[in-house]
C-alpha cells in the first residue's frame, strides 16, 4: 500500500488498515499531532456511539480506526464492480465493435494486460516506467520536510526498502524507482466533465491519452520525452516502443472508459 509499498502489514497484519492510519499523522496530509488527537476527534463526532459499539477497547482505539476504514474500503459501496466491462462479463451488456477492438489491443499489441490483469486490472507488482520528474511536484518546495529541494528523487519501493535493509543493497537496489502497479478500474472516473486527473506516481501526466502515448513512444527517437526520474531498473521489455498508431492509442483510452463504475444497463 502507498506507491512505495511502505504500508506492509508488519504491524497490524493488514496493510490496508496500516495505510488508512498513515494520512492522519502525516505532516503533509492531515497533520494531526498524535493518534490520540485523531481518537479525540472521533469520540467527539456524530458517529461516536457507532465507534464505541465497534471499538470496545480504549487501548486499541487507533488500531480500530484503521481497521474500520479498511473494512469500509473493502465494501460493496466502495467497490461495486458496476462498470460496463463488468456488465459485459455478466453478459448484461455488449461492447461496441470499437470497444472490442480496444480490448484486443489491451490484451495484445499494447501489452497492457501484462501488468493490468483482469479482473482487478493490476497484478499487485511494482514497476519503473521511466516517468519523468514532475516540475510541479509541491514536495520540492517543502524545505522543512524535503531539504534536498528540487534535487530530491522518488526512488519508490527501493527507497522504502533501503530504510529497512540499509546495508543490503542487493535487497533494495533492484527495486529502486519502482512503484506499485495501480488498478485501472475507475481510472477515467471523475466528478464532472472536464475535471483534470493526474496519472503516474508523481502526477506528471494530465490525461489518459498522454500516459498511453508515453507508454507507446517513451523510447522512440525524437519523441521528446524528458529523462526518467530514475533510470535504473526501467521496464524496457513491455513498453517504450510499441508501434501503436494514434487511432490505436485513442482506442486504448476508449476501453479504459468502460472500467468506470456506475454503468446503467438493463437486466
Amino acid at each position: 500500500m502507498f506507491w512505495d509499498g511502505r504500508a506492509t502489514g508488519w504491524i497490524l497484519g493488514d496493510p490496508l488498515a496500516e495505510q488508512a492510519q498513515g494520512p492522519f499523522l502525516n505532516p503533509l496530509e492531515q497533520n494531526n499531532a498524535s493518534a490520540q488527537v485523531v481518537i479525540d476527534k472521533v469520540l467527539a463526532s456524530s458517529y461516536k456511539h457507532l465507534f464505541r459499539k465497534v471499538c470496545t477497547d480504549s487501548n486499541t482505539y487507533y488500531e480500530c480506526i484503521g481497521r474500520s476504514i479498511a473494512a469500509y474500503e473493502q465494501s460493496k459501496e466502495v467497490n461495486p464492480f458496476s462498470s460496463k466491462f463488468d456488465a459485459y462479463l455478466d453478459k448484461n451488456a455488449t461492447l461496441t465493435p470499437r470497444e472490442q477492438h480496444c480490448l484486443a489491443l489491451f490484451k495484445g499489441k499494447a501489452n497492457c494486460a501484462n501488468c493490468h490483469a483482469e479482473p482487478l486490472f493490476t497484478d499487485f507488482t511494482y514497476d519503473n516506467l521511466g516517468v519523468p520528474r514532475n516540475p510541479l511536484n509541491p514536495f520540492y518546495y517543502e524545505p522543512e520536510w524535503n531539504p534536498a529541494g528540487t534535487a530530491w528523487v522518488d526512488t519508490g519501493l527501493g527507497g522504502f526498502l533501503k530504510t529497512v535493509f540499509k546495508n543490503i543493497e542487493a535487497l533494495w537496489g533492484p527495486e529502486s524507482g519502482k512503484h506499485k502497479v495501480p488498478t485501472l478500474r475507475n481510472v477515467d472516473k471523475r466528478p464532472y466533465s472536464g475535471f483534470v486527473k493526474a496519472y503516474g506516481h508523481n502526477g506528471y501526466f494530465k490525461s489518459l491519452k498522454e500516459i498511453v502515448h508515453f507508454y507507446n513512444t517513451r523510447d522512440v527517437s525524437g519523441a521528446g520525452w524528458p529523462s526518467p526520474e530514475v533510470a535504473e531498473n526501467m521496464n524496457t521489455a513491455e513498453m517504450g516502443k510499441l508501434g501503436l498508431t494514434d487511432a490505436e492509442e485513442e482506442a486504448i483510452v476508449a476501453f479504459l472508459g468502460t472500467l468506470s463504475d456506475g454503468y446503467r444497463h438493463k437486466k
